[in-house]
């Protein structure tokens, strides 16, 4: 998984200048193509520990990165699949707030945008996730006859 350079003590991650990480352009048309030349190696990102770095020296929302990078695959900057087991830790925080921010489409937007939800958009997951669990605890109920 991890590589060590001849004679050094640096540590390499597994996808150091593995192609199917980034393929070229001419290698894929569309999000479907991407996606079925991505998918397979996203698995290698799950351990990595240099996801937050390869996030920080990639730039990939800024960058309109196409391919795997810090445990998530991305379409012209925007995360379009995420590998099992990988937190938002890993991602930068946010710039200023949005309008957005606090309801559903600030979410979504953090994770388009691959970065940490703001304090506001925390809230609102938390809230969401409660709200479901009292709704689903109500459903299981028996009802009287």
């Amino acid at each position: 998984m991890f590589s060590a350079l001849p004679d050094t003590d640096l540590c390499l991650p597994g996808c150091y200048r593995d192609l199917r990480f980034s393929p070229a352009e001419g290698a894929w048309k569309d999000k479907k193509t991407l996606t079925d030349l991505c998918l397979p190696v996203l698995g290698t990102c799950t351990p990595c520990p240099f996801r937050a770095q390869c996030i920080r020296q990639v730039q990939p929302h800024p960058k309109k990165f196409d391919g795997v990078c810090g445990g998530r695959l991305w379409l012209d900057g925007r995360v379009i699949a995420i590998a099992d087991g990988v937190d938002d830790e890993d991602l930068p925080l946010p710039g200023k707030p949005r309008a957005v921010c606090g309801a559903t489409g600030g979410v979504a937007e953090h994770q388009d945008r691959g970065e940490q939800q703001c304090p506001l958009c925390s809230a609102f997951t938390a809230a969401e996730a409660e709200r479901a669990a009292a709704e689903a605890e109500t459903s299981e109920l028996p009802v009287a006859a």
